[in-house]
C-alpha cells in the first residue's frame, strides 16, 4: 500500500524567508530571495501536518534550514518523535555534482554528506540530491560525465551505509530529459541510486515558469502550455520511480488544480505499475496554503485510493 506525505515546501509561505545562491549558465554568481513571512517554525510542521492534513508522513527541504548546523534541525528531529510523524525524504539542493573542478566538487560532496548525516539521524527513508545543479553552467545535455557518476556512487554508498536510499529527481536542466536521466541511473547502478519522479518538473512547464520568475515577468497561463511532452516524460520515467512528487502549481478559488492533470498523471503511474509513496508538493502562491494543500491531499486520495496515511 502506498504512503501519502506532504512536503514542508508546500507551506513555505508561512515558514520564513528563503534565499538561494547559484551560478547561472553563463557562470555568473546570482542571489535570489523570497521574503516569506514566518508564522510557524519548521519544528511545528510535523504535528500540524498530522492534525490538519491527515498525514503521518512528511518530507522536508534542506535549504529551508539554511545550513547543517542550524539548531532548528534538532528541534525538528524532536518534533518528529513527539508527533509520531515519520520523515520519508529530504530534498538537498546543495552543490553541483556536474562541477568540473575536482576540488570544488569534493567540497560539494562533503557538504552533501553533512546534510545526509543530519537527516538519516531522523530515520529519513530517502535522501534526494541533484544530478548536478539545475542551473549549472556545466549542463551540456550530453552523455553524463564520469565525475558525476562517481560522485553519485560515492554518495549512494554513503547513504546506504547510514540506512537511507539515495535518489535523484527530474529537477531542471538535463535531469528533466528522460533519456539523460535514464542514462545517469544506468551508469550509477540501481544498487547505489534510485529515482524521485516529479510530475511537474519537465522543461515544457518549468522553462517558461523559471524564465518569468528569474526575469521578473508575468507567469504564463497554464492553458497556454501544451503539456503532452510532460505526460510522455512521466510515462517514460514511471517504471524507474521509487518516490513520486504530486506537483501542483495552482489551486484556484473553485478548487481546480493545475497545471498538471493529476487524474491523467496518476493513471499513467498506475498503468506503469507504480504503487510507491506519493508526496504532495504545492508550489502555488497566495491564499491559505494549508487549505489548498489539504485540498490537494484529498484529491490525491480520491484519485489514488491506496495512498492512505500510514
Amino acid at each position: 500500500m502506498s504512503v501519502l506525505s506532504v512536503s514542508t515546501y508546500s507551506l513555505r509561505e508561512q515558514l520564513g524567508p528563503l534565499s538561494f545562491d547559484f551560478t547561472d549558465a553563463d557562470g555568473n554568481d546570482l542571489h535570489f530571495g523570497l521574503p516569506y513571512q514566518k508564522l510557524l517554525d519548521l519544528s511545528g510542521f510535523p504535528q500540524r501536518a498530522r492534525d490538519e492534513l491527515g498525514v503521518q508522513t512528511i518530507e522536508t527541504v534542506a535549504f529551508q534550514f539554511g545550513d547543517p548546523d542550524n539548531p532548528e534541525l534538532d528541534k525538528f528531529a524532536a518534533a518528529l518523535v513527539a508527533s509520531g510523524v515519520r520523515l520519508l525524504n529530504c530534498a538537498i539542493d546543495a552543490g553541483d555534482l556536474l562541477e568540473t573542478d575536482a576540488d570544488k566538487r569534493a567540497a560539494d560532496v562533503a557538504l552533501l554528506k553533512r546534510w545526509i548525516d543530519r537527516f538519516v539521524a531522523m530515520d529519513s527513508a530517502f535522501i534526494r540530491v541533484n544530478a548536478g545543479s539545475p542551473l549549472s553552467p556545466h549542463n551540456d545535455g550530453g552523455t553524463p560525465p564520469d565525475h558525476l557518476v562517481e560522485a553519485l556512487v560515492e554518495l549512494g554508498t554513503y547513504a546506504a551505509a547510514k540506512g537511507a536510499r539515495l535518489l535523484v529527481e527530474n529537477h531542471g536542466g538535463p535531469s528533466s530529459d528522460p533519456v539523460w536521466m535514464s542514462a545517469v541511473l544506468d551508469a550509477v547502478g540501481r544498487e547505489h541510486l534510485g529515482l524521485l519522479l516529479d510530475l511537474g518538473n519537465f522543461d515544457v512547464l518549468t522553462k517558461p515558469m523559471m524564465g518569468a520568475l528569474l526575469g521578473g515577468g508575468a507567469l504564463p497561463t497554464f492553458d497556454s502550455i501544451a503539456l503532452t511532452p510532460l505526460y510522455e516524460g512521466i510515462e517514460a520515467l514511471a517504471p524507474r520511480a521509487e518516490l513520486v512528487h504530486v506537483k501542483v502549481n495552482d489551486v484556484d478559488d473553485s478548487g481546480t488544480i493545475g497545471a498538471v492533470d493529476l487524474e491523467r498523471a496518476l493513471k499513467i503511474l498506475a498503468a506503469q505499475g507504480y504503487d510507491g509513496p506519493l508526496t504532495v508538493e504545492y508550489e502555488g502562491n497566495g491564499g491559505d496554503p494549508w487549505q489548498k494543500t489539504r485540498h490537494i491531499v484529498d484529491v490525491t486520495r480520491s484519485l489514488a485510493p491506496t495512498a492512505e496515511a500510514h
